[in-house]
C-alpha cells in the first residue's frame, strides 16, 4: 500500500512538472507577446486565461478594449482569441489601413468575388424596375394592416421582400408564387447556421444553380451580368467560371437579404421613435416626388437628400458589420509609434465598428438619432459596409432597395411604437433582436394617394401587361 501511494505522487509530482514546463513558457510567450512588438496589451489580457485556446473573444467587449486603448493613447492595443494573437484598432488610421490597405486579406479567406467589379451602383440602377416591382408587393401587402392599425415585425416583412428581391433580381426567378417560396426555403437552409453564429452554407440548390440564360436582355439580372464579367475576366479561368458565378450569386443570398431587413428595421425604428423626424422625412419626399411623372427612376431617388441622410444615420448607428475581421499579410507598422509597433504576418486586426460609429469624438451625441449631422459629420470613422476593396458585398443593392422601400412605406403609412407590445430594441452587437422590435403601421389620414406608390403602381402595371397573367403574392 505504501509502495502504491508512493507511486502515484511520484506520478502526480511528474505530472505537475510537465505542465508547469509547458504552461510556464507558453504564459511567458503569450504574456509578452505584444509588448514584444511595441504593443500595450490589452487589460486582462496578461493573464493566462485569457489567452487559452477555448476563450473566445467576445465583440461586446471591444468597445471597452478600445476606449482604455484610446485613453491611453494606443493606436492599437493587443488581446487574444482562442489563443490567437489579435491587434484591435484603437486609432482610426489603423482602422481604415487594415480595411483598405493590400496588406491584409479576410480572416478566413474569401473567393476573388467579381461582385466589387460588376456590381455598382449603376448595375444595380438596370434592376430598378424589377426590385420596384417587388416593393410595391411589400407595400401592398401591408394595407390590411394598416387598415387595422395592428402591430407587425417589420424585420419579418422587409425580410420576405428581399427574399423576392433577390430571386428575381439575382437569379432570374420568375414573379411566381410557388417558385419564390421554394427559393425563400433553400435561402433559410442556406442561411440557418449564420443564425446561429455559423457561416452560411453553399446548399447543393445553388452549387448546382442553372446559369443558362432564360432569354431576358443581359442587364435584367445579376446571375447575366455575373456571366459577362467572369467571360471578360482575365483572371478566371473557363473551367471555373460558372462556378464562381454561382459563388457570387450566393454572395447575394448571405450579403442582401438579412442586411436589408435589418437596415430597414432600423430606420423605421428610430423614425417611430422621433416623429418629428418621420414626419419631415414625410413633407421632403411629397415636396421632392410630387412634381415626377410616372416612372421611378435612380434620378428621383437622388433628388432625395434627407432621406439619405436617414440611412446614413441609421447604418453609423447600427451597422451592419458591427466588427471587422482582417489578417495581415505582410508586417504593418502603426503610425505614430515611431516604428516600435508591429503587426507580424498572420495576425489577426480587428476593426471595432460600432465602437467607432458611437465616439463623441467623431460623432457628438452618438447615442442620438440625428440625420441632420450628414454630410458635415461624415468622416473617416464612418465605415458601416467596412471599407476599401473588400468592403461589404452588396452594399448598393441594399440601400437602393433601402430606399425605395422606406420613401414608399412612409410616404404611404405612419410607423408608431406600440406600448402594449413593444418588442426588442435593435441592436448591431446581436442581429438577432432586429427580428424582435414590433411597430404599429397606420394609414396616413387626410392626404391623397401618394405620387411615389402611384408611379411604383404604374410601373407594375406595365411590367404584369408585359410579361403576361402571372400570379404572384407574398408567402
Amino acid at each position: 500500500m505504501g509502495a502504491y501511494v508512493t507511486w502515484t505522487l511520484e506520478a502526480l509530482a511528474f505530472g505537475t512538472f510537465v505542465v508547469l514546463a509547458v504552461l510556464v513558457p507558453y504564459a511567458r510567450r503569450k504574456r509578452d507577446y505584444w509588448t514584444s512588438r511595441g504593443t500595450p496589451t490589452a487589460v486582462g489580457y496578461r493573464s493566462l486565461a485569457n489567452t487559452l485556446p477555448g476563450i473566445r473573444l467576445q465583440d461586446r467587449s471591444l468597445s471597452r478594449h478600445r476606449d482604455d486603448g484610446k485613453a491611453a493613447g494606443a493606436a492599437a492595443v493587443g488581446l487574444f482569441d482562442g489563443g490567437r494573437p489579435v491587434a484591435l484598432a484603437c486609432d482610426v488610421r489603423v482602422a481604415a489601413a487594415s480595411l483598405g490597405n493590400d496588406g491584409f486579406a479576410e480572416d478566413g479567406g474569401r473567393h476573388a468575388s467579381l461582385v466589387p467589379a460588376a456590381v455598382d451602383a449603376g448595375s444595380a440602377a438596370a434592376v430598378l424596375p424589377t426590385l420596384a416591382e417587388c416593393v410595391v408587393e411589400l407595400i401592398t401587402s401591408l394595407e390590411a394592416v394598416a387598415n387595422r392599425r395592428l402591430t407587425v415585425s417589420p424585420w419579418t416583412e422587409v425580410k420576405r421582400c428581399a427574399t423576392t428581391a433577390v430571386a428575381t433580381c439575382v437569379y432570374g426567378q420568375p414573379m411566381v408564387d410557388s417558385r419564390i417560396k421554394a427559393f425563400a426555403e433553400q435561402c433559410a437552409k442556406a442561411l440557418s447556421p449564420a443564425g446561429g453564429g455559423g457561416r452560411p452554407t453553399v446548399t447543393d440548390y445553388f452549387a448546382v444553380y442553372d446559369l443558362s440564360s432564360d432569354g431576358r436582355a443581359p442587364s435584367t439580372d445579376f446571375k447575366q451580368i455575373f456571366r459577362m464579367a467572369a467571360a471578360n475576366s482575365d483572371k478566371i479561368d473557363a473551367d471555373v467560371a460558372d462556378k464562381q458565378v454561382r459563388l457570387d450569386m450566393f454572395e447575394f443570398v448571405t450579403g442582401t437579404i438579412e442586411q436589408t431587413a435589418a437596415l430597414v428595421t432600423g430606420v423605421l425604428y428610430e423614425l417611430a421613435r422621433n416623429q418629428n423626424i418621420q414626419n419631415h422625412l414625410r413633407e421632403h419626399l411629397d415636396s421632392e416626388l410630387d412634381e415626377h411623372q410616372q416612372q421611378v427612376t435612380i434620378d428621383q431617388l437622388d433628388r432625395l437628400p434627407y432621406l439619405e441622410n436617414v440611412l446614413k444615420e441609421t447604418l453609423r448607428k447600427y451597422p451592419l458589420v458591427a466588427v471587422v475581421r482582417r489578417v495581415a499579410t505582410k508586417p504593418y507598422i502603426v503610425p505614430g509609434t515611431n516604428n516600435r509597433c508591429t503587426i507580424e504576418p498572420n495576425s489577426l486586426v480587428v476593426v471595432p465598428v460600432h465602437a467607432l460609429h458611437h465616439d463623441a469624438e467623431h460623432f457628438p451625441e452618438p447615442e442620438e438619432f440625428q440625420p441632420h449631422r450628414f454630410p458635415g459629420q461624415l468622416s473617416s470613422a464612418y465605415m458601416p459596409h467596412g471599407s476599401g476593396p473588400q468592403s461589404y458585398i452588396g452594399k448598393h443593392f441594399v440601400e437602393l432597395e433601402a430606399k425605395l422601400i422606406v420613401a414608399m412605406l412612409v410616404s404611404r403609412y405612419e410607423v408608431h411604437l406600440d406600448s402594449s407590445n413593444p418588442g426588442t430594441s435593435p441592436d448591431s452587437l446581436n442581429p438577432k433582436s432586429f427580428a424582435g422590435v414590433r411597430l404599429k403601421v397606420v394609414n396616413r389620414s387626410g392626404v391623397r394617394e401618394p405620387r411615389m406608390y402611384t408611379s411604383l403602381q404604374q410601373l407594375h402595371k406595365d411590367n404584369n401587361e408585359r410579361a403576361g397573367d402571372r400570379k404572384f403574392m407574398f408567402f
